[in-house]
């Protein structure tokens, strides 16, 4: 798996905020503050932090925090170190050689549906969750009725998975499964956590957006993504979640 993502961190993987990536900062940074209320951390590690795609955010949230990096691609760990030094020697290849209960918070963005071993990732990031600590996760979602579940539905593009969960068949090919708020919910429940919250972005906006046909207008939709999570965050038709749990 990890050659996968050190090919693509070879050449422009993750490298930019897009439209939707920076809907998805947004709603990070409501979520951690107004939602979870987990701004004042110590220690938190970002779980699959690529090349850093989301360093000033942390920075920003979590103020004056000792900030730790883990990815399984050695590409994404050099580019990383070049540009962000200051973080440089809190970067680790293998998340299994960092120490049990080392951090108050730990945050993962978009790596949920990439793991090939759904219960080692879950029960890795416990082990290393101090007492009391705080999960957060952003990982695309199946719940029923979202523009995305609805399309796949209707075209016919719904794969079950060996898991047996889903994926839609025209996302990228490296989502091995699309979980729906309660799977989740079940799942890190039976794994010893509690207080499980969501709120749910991609509604309407984010779709059309990214699949409007109309080219030149895309900049335009494009101001618009962030007002699925706005306006509609708590309706669980959403094909994208942001979750926590202690």
């Amino acid at each position: 798996m990890s050659s996968i993502y050190d090919e693509r961190y070879a050449g422009n993987y993750r490298e930019s905020l897009n439209a939707q990536e920076l809907a998805r900062w947004g709603a990070l940074e409501h979520f951690i503050t107004r939602v979870a209320k987990i701004g004042s951390a110590r220690r938190v590690l970002d779980y699959g932090a690529g090349i850093g795609l989301h360093v000033d955010l942390w920075e920003e949230v979590f103020p004056g925090a000792e900030l730790h990096f883990t990815d399984i691609s050695s590409v994404a760990m050099q580019k990383f170190k070049t540009s962000y030094p200051r973080h440089a020697d809190r970067y680790v290849l293998d998340a299994h050689a960092l120490p049990d209960a080392s951090f108050d918070a730990i945050v993962s963005v978009e790596v949920m549906e990439h793991v090939e071993d759904l219960d080692a990732y879950v029960r890795d990031v416990r082990r290393l969750l101090a007492p009391g600590g705080t999960f957060a996760w952003t990982t695309p979602c199946a719940n029923a009725l979202s523009v995305e579940h609805v399309y796949s539905t209707v075209t016919g593009r719904v794969d079950a998975t060996d898991e047996g969960y889903r994926r839609w068949r025209w996302e990228d090919p490296t989502h091995l499964r699309r979980l729906k708020t309660r799977e989740i919910e079940s799942f890190l429940r039976d794994r010893g956590f509690t207080h499980v919250e969501f709120r749910l972005r991609s509604h309407v906006f984010s779709f059309v957006c990214t699949y409007f046909p109309v080219r030149r207008l895309r900049p335009a939709l494009g101001s618009l993504v962030g007002l699925d999570y706005a306006l509609f965050r708590r309706l669980p038709n959403g094909a994208s979640m942001i979750g926590a749990a202690r």
